[in-house]
């Protein structure tokens, strides 16, 4: 561990770095993204899950030039039929056809014929999670409010916003935090890049308020791990839609995070700023109804497999637990309580 005062030094070394960011150093950057940014225009023929029937118009990019993988948001891919054209910078059109949606988070992938683009120059764009910090300069480049080409600066904000709640009878996201930026957003920038002074794409633009500036992003942790996983059954199968296996495990709950005093401590372990509070029980779930049999308030959730502090470290313990019994550890009453669970495999993402 390093001791506080090379914190500290790392830490000046940080705001050099980024105070050092010239406008040239964003030109270069920026001249890598945008070819590789394309307007998605959606047509959902019938009215299926969440989604209603109609047009409209986002923004996707390019993740993979070789394979042809275009990273935009889950409501954008839709999750029933869909038919989509992608049109980049040079008004070069093409169309492109769904690869996969997540269950859960709000992204998903288009594939096209990376020889239908005759004239662009491009690259695809690296994915960088690990990049995102509070107080990182960004670039929004998307389609937004229909202006192709949009290009909105922010800074980030917070790394642990909870996921926006859009509408009740609609798509949420949920069990995973979202970054914040007043970056002013709105629509048509859904699937935007959010990308740093080195061109790299830390986030994901998912909503915004309409009332204020706030935009929100997310993540790019679960979806790196997508693409991967994608990209090695391309490579073994080719691109047949069955062939693209990516296991996502559940257990049918709905997380929630508190900083409350009461959850401070669990069982004396530290959770610090986060405690990890089971909130719902999604419906149609066949195991943990006992879970919360009689159970009006949320519980403490302490332990799965590992004391868990974070929705991403929970998430990749799941997915890395399919078709497996874990035991779940929560406190009831203050009382410890372990359980159990068969960790189900959530198949709504086959396209």
């Amino acid at each position: 561990m390093e001791s506080p005062a090379k914190e500290e030094v790392a830490g000046e070394l940080a705001m050099e770095i980024e105070s050092g960011v010239t406008a040239e150093d964003w030109r270069r950057a920026l001249s890598r993204v945008v070819p590789a940014v394309a307007v998605l225009r959606t047509t959902a023929p019938r009215a299926f899950d969440t989604e209603v029937a109609g047009a409209s118009y986002a923004t996707g990019f390019v993740v993979d030039k070789a394979r042809g993988i275009i990273l935009t948001n889950r409501h954008v891919v839709k999750p029933g039929p869909v038919v989509a054209e992608a049109m980049f910078v040079n008004r070069e059109e093409i169309p492109v056809y769904p690869l996969y949606r997540d269950p859960v988070h709000d992204f998903g992938f288009f594939r096209y014929d990376p020889g239908a683009i005759k004239f662009l120059k491009y690259d695809e764009i690296p994915l960088d999670p690990e990049a995102a910090s509070v107080g990182l300069e960004i670039r929004v480049v998307g389609n937004d409010s229909g202006e192709k080409v949009s290009i909105l600066a922010g800074t980030l904000a917070r790394l642990d916003r909870e996921a926006p709640y859009y509408k009740k009878d609609g798509y949420n996201d949920f069990n995973t935090f979202y970054m914040q930026a007043a970056s002013g957003t709105k629509g048509g920038s859904s699937g935007s890049p959010v990308v740093d002074c080195q061109g790299r794409a830390v986030a994901l633009n998912a909503g915004s308020k309409s009332s204020s500036a706030s935009a929100f992003f997310l993540p790019l942790d679960r979806v790196v791990r997508a693409l991967n996983l994608i990209r090695d059954c391309w490579d073994a199968f080719g691109i047949k839609s069955e062939s693209v296996y990516i296991p996502r495990g559940t257990l049918q709950l709905k997380y929630g995070s508190s900083t409350s005093e009461d959850h401070q401590f669990v069982r004396g372990i530290p959770i610090y700023a986060i405690s990890k509070v089971l909130e719902k029980i999604i419906s149609g779930t066949p195991g943990p109804f006992r879970l919360v049999n009689g159970i009006r308030r949320p519980m403490p959730f302490v332990r799965l497999l590992e004391v868990v502090t974070q929705f991403l470290t929970m998430e990749t313990l799941l997915d890395d637990s399919v078709g497996r019994e874990i035991d779940l550890q929560i406190e009831r009453g203050g009382t410890p309580l372990t359980l159990k669970l068969e960790v189900l495999c959530n198949w709504t993402h086959v396209i």
